[in-house]
């Protein structure tokens, strides 16, 4: 594909998410017309919930409570049910919790089926505000496969009435659209996912309906020609729809990597679409000059309350000069929340890819219990 083609599909892409009405997961940013910031403590979202966030997870997301106080389930807007547990135990103390719990089942052509159950992750969050709203100390540290492996560790310091912000520690980098999904395309061909943080600095602005950081970074591991990101991202959020420009470039390693994403979401009654392209250029590879790009189009259908029916679409090319290497994946799944505090879902992707390739036409169900606070 052209370079010229994947100009006009991303211009497409953001023509069709303007004239429309319309948690780490950027569809409930959509679908309550809010910015990441609204939800998460991160002002890039991901990681761990505002109270507002986990008071929204507790009675817009959830298809019922349990009432504490008297042990029984009622409806979310119920008269005398106990008020949502944000996990604040204090003004300036909170803690949060991730735990996905996974059975999934892959089917190779011309292989037997595998099955791998209790794949579990899990996350703890800390935050800490000894100045009030003005300073937090957060560290995301994930505990589960393996041993414990710090994720995020920062300083966030909030100006001029919370318009502007400074963060210095370990942190993910601004770019891109930051789904849950690490294994979509997306995140595979950018590499930054929540498998990766760096050490450096970010600041950011809040204006309206505008967002913009930019941050300078270094990678975690590697000697002293490791790279050395500069990342930047601005949205332009609206109740009914948004969208947004990423910027990346590493230098370092023998390496020059440029990349660029747009993304954008839309809100058309019971579904909430979001779409991404990602366009990686890379000089001084092994083979030399070396393009790709991957795109994601997603709706979220809430058909009842506490149902959510996701079905995407992706494309990945790891090489615009060799024909027909393309890529592309389809996914549905449900998410049920019963109650407050726990998701279930039940997903189905289909892979296709080059024919000879049989792991790039694998078809996987799973099934997986997702705790949260």
């Amino acid at each position: 594909m052209t370079r010229a083609a994947i100009v006009a599909q991303v211009l497409l892409v953001a023509a069709l998410l303007v004239p429309g009405a319309v948690r780490s997961e950027p569809y409930l940013a959509v679908r309550a017309g809010v910015k990441c910031m609204v939800c998460h403590v991160n002002p890039t979202g991901g990681g761990k919930r505002t109270d507002f966030g986990a008071s929204y997870g507790q009675t817009a997301l959830a298809g019922a409570r349990i009432n504490l106080a008297a042990r029984e389930v009622v409806a979310t807007d119920a008269a005398g049910a106990s008020a949502p547990w944000t996990g604040r135990l204090s003004d300036w103390f909170a803690l949060g919790a991730d735990l996905r719990a996974t059975t999934r089942r892959t089917q190779i052509p011309g292989s037997s089926e595998t099955v791998a159950f209790n794949q579990t992750r899990a996350q703890v969050y800390l935050e800490v505000k000894p100045l009030g709203d003005l300073l937090t100390l957060y560290a995301d540290e994930r505990v589960a496969p393996g041993d414990a492996v710090n994720r995020e560790a920062y300083a966030l310091l909030w100006l001029a009435d919370h318009r502007a912000y400074l963060k210095a520690g370990r942190m993910f980098v601004p770019f891109g659209l930051r789904i849950e999904d690490d294994s979509a395309f997306i995140r595979q061909v950018s590499g930054v996912n929540f498998n990766s943080s760096d050490r450096g600095i970010e600041g950011g602005l809040e204006f309206g309906p505008w967002s913009a950081s930019v941050a300078l970074t270094r990678p975690v591991t590697g000697g002293a020609d490791r790279p050395k990101p500069i990342s930047a991202i601005a949205t332009y959020v609206e109740p009914n729809w948004r969208v947004g420009l990423s910027l990346s470039r590493n230098t370092g390693s023998g390496a020059d990597r440029r990349m660029q994403s747009a993304f954008g979401g839309l809100r058309t009654g019971i579904v909430s679409w979001l779409a991404a392209a990602v366009y990686v250029t890379e000089e001084g590879t092994p083979i030399g000059r070396l393009e790709q790009w991957a795109s994601l189009v997603e709706g979220n259908v809430e058909f009842a309350k506490g149902h959510n029916l996701k079905l995407t679409l992706e494309h990945y090319d790891p090489n615009v000069d060799v024909p027909e290497d393309h890529r592309e994946r389809y996914s549905a799944v449900w998410e049920y929340m019963p109650f407050q505090f726990t998701q279930l879902r039940l997903g189905l992707r289909k892979n296709s890819g080059i024919p000879q390739n049989k792991p790039q036409n694998a078809r996987e169900w799973f099934a997986q219990w997702h705790a949260f606070f």
